[in-house]
């Protein structure tokens, strides 16, 4: 199986196709399988790599280095793998990545697609929607909305095949994907907007993490980025509503692609 070692961990990745490069960066409830539905399609135009966060699915590494690791395990992948610039499709957790991508290595992003995420965009509107999320979720983990209801009300067998996949991460340590400090006022929406390349942000009708309002207020903070809402859908719309999901960011990264460097 292929692993790369870089920043002192081992890192499970696959690549699937030829093309362009694009690389999907998974959220906190899943890993590389995730991207099941996603793959043999986009490998049908591009270069796909995907792969497993260290202290996710089949990768290891030490965990303390905390979230920034997540960005510099990236930029470290992309540089062992070769990838010189890449469409970027970042889930939930994902965005974390693509915030540490913009700081260390501009240059490497061809283009993005924040999917369930504000990838760091964010203000005083964001914060409080967040704090009005977790509200309504009530009690319990995130992992408990990652699904719309009704989806998994109407697709059973896709909902446990959703957390077979997330039951294959091993334990994480507690607050590893915290929010920032209240007192943290900081946002990467300057750093991406400054990055001239497309951008996407697609979110599902749904969502309870992160709402297609808190998506719409990120949106705006960057000038030219792009939004779509899949109807239906919640925090995982590319599980959940795959068919749509993939139409719309193939759309996407064809036009990216036609677009000046």
């Amino acid at each position: 199986m292929p692993y790369a070692t870089v920043n002192a961990a081992r890192i499970y990745y696959e690549q699937h196709g030829k093309g362009d490069d694009v690389v999907f960066l998974h959220g906190a409830g899943g890993n590389h399988l995730s991207w099941w539905q996603q793959v043999n399609v986009f490998a049908r135009h591009y270069r796909c790599t995907v792969y497993d966060a260290r202290g996710w699915g089949l990768s290891r590494g030490e965990m303390a280095v905390g979230r920034f690791s997540l960005g510099t395990d990236l930029v470290a992948l992309m540089e062992h793998l070769g990838i010189g610039r890449a469409h970027v499709v970042a889930q939930s957790m994902g965005g974390r990545a693509v915030a540490g991508l913009t700081r260390l290595a501009p240059h490497r992003a061809r283009s993005l697609v924040l999917c369930g995420t504000t990838a760091g965009s964010t203000n005083d509107r964001v914060r409080e929607l967040q704090d009005e999320l977790k509200d309504e979720r009530g009690k319990g983990g995130l992992r408990e909305h990652a699904l719309a209801k009704p989806f998994e009300v109407e697709n059973p067998g896709l909902a446990l095949l959703y957390r077979q996949i997330n039951a294959l991460n091993p334990p994480r340590p507690r607050g590893f994907l915290g929010r920032p400090p209240a007192t943290y006022r900081g946002s990467m929406h300057e750093g991406i907007g400054n990055l001239g390349v497309p951008v996407l942000f697609v979110v599902g009708e749904h969502d309870l993490i992160t709402s297609p309002e808190m998506i719409r207020e990120a949106q705006a903070l960057i000038p030219g980025a792009a939004f779509h809402e899949i109807k239906g859908a919640g925090h995982s719309a590319y599980f959940e509503r795959a068919a749509e999901w993939n139409e719309v960011v193939l759309r996407f990264l064809s036009a990216a692609g036609e677009a000046k460097p």
